[in-house]
């Protein structure tokens, strides 16, 4: 008997312990957290204070936003088109043996824009792919995200998953904005259709989107079947929601890996929504590499 009650108080001092130690670290980890809080706000009042000493007269937010949003333009704008140029030809040589330019012709003719004067209307022309290298606004690293998914995942999955927002947990959508074109490194769905909408890294008149899919040579058993044949491309503006088409467009298999197709855009577009509707042939699913969408953020 005496024994069992020093093995109790033992288990007991042991978890007192640790849950001690476990309400040390929550505390340690908040006060930390304050003080780098602290001095974030110490170096936000001294930007403040540099920003409107340098500008007087203008401390309202606008003129603020203005002066910081001029400054990021002015230095990061060279930086991302440097950066992207450098990644854009690095792929080409991934697929050195496949054909870079490409006929005008390979894509449908675009529908008409929607409505209003403004949507789009793509003429489904296939840029060539020497096209000058430009900043992709849909590039996760820009801050571009995966705005809605309505796709059946590969894995049929559960509740739990669903609540979690694991569907796609092995072939995530957010793939299709990442530069990675590994084998399997895709958004995968069942079948051949989806709908993806991608919100921009910032509102944009669109001028061209480009889709990729690996090139023969590095698909699996050299089979790219499973790459997206006929979409359909929409603007969302971010203020009404309203809903504009682009197009509708065709990706050409065994053409250049990544196809690059023009849009005109009257209206200023947050999101970007990608209707697939068919594939090159596989059964069980299609894959999407990478999505890029190019523009200009002022007319």
């Amino acid at each position: 008997m005496e024994p069992s009650r020093t093995r109790v108080c033992i288990c007991y001092l042991i978890s007192t312990l640790l849950i001690g130690f476990f309400i040390y670290i929550l505390v340690s980890s908040n006060l930390e957290n304050r003080r780098k809080l602290g001095r974030l706000r110490e170096d936000v009042d001294e930007i403040a204070h540099v920003v409107l000493h340098a500008a007087p007269g203008q401390g309202e937010t606008k003129h603020l936003n203005e002066i910081v949003d001029g400054i990021l333009k002015k230095r990061l704008a060279g930086i991302w088109d440097d950066l992207y140029a450098m990644k854009k030809q690095l792929r080409l040589t991934e697929c050195a043996g496949v054909r870079l330019s490409a006929p005008q012709t390979m894509a449908e003719g675009g529908g008409g824009g929607g409505g209003g004067g403004g949507g789009g209307v793509g003429d489904g022309a296939l840029v060539e792919r020497s096209m000058r290298a430009r900043v992709n606004y849909a590039a996760e690293e820009l801050g571009a995200k995966v705005y809605d998914v309505k796709a059946e995942p590969l894995d049929s999955g559960n509740v739990v998953r669903s609540v979690l927002g694991l569907q796609y947990s092995a072939n995530p959508p957010i793939n299709m904005l990442k530069p990675g074109m590994e084998p399997g490194n895709c958004f995968a769905f069942k079948r051949a259709q989806a709908v993806v909408t991608i919100k921009l890294a910032q509102a944009i008149y669109v001028e061209s989107f480009e889709l990729e899919h690996l090139c023969k040579g590095n698909a699996p058993n050299n089979d790219t079947s499973s790459a997206p044949k006929d979409f359909e491309v929409y603007g969302i503006m971010a203020t009404s929601w309203q809903e504009f088409k682009m197009g509708d467009f065709t990706y050409a298999n065994q053409q250049p890996p990544a196809q690059n197709f023009a849009v005109q855009c009257e209206n200023k577009y947050l999101y970007v929504r990608f209707k697939f509707k068919s594939n090159h042939g596989h059964a069980e699913y299609t894959c999407v590499y990478r999505v890029a969408v190019y523009g200009r953020s002022e007319k």
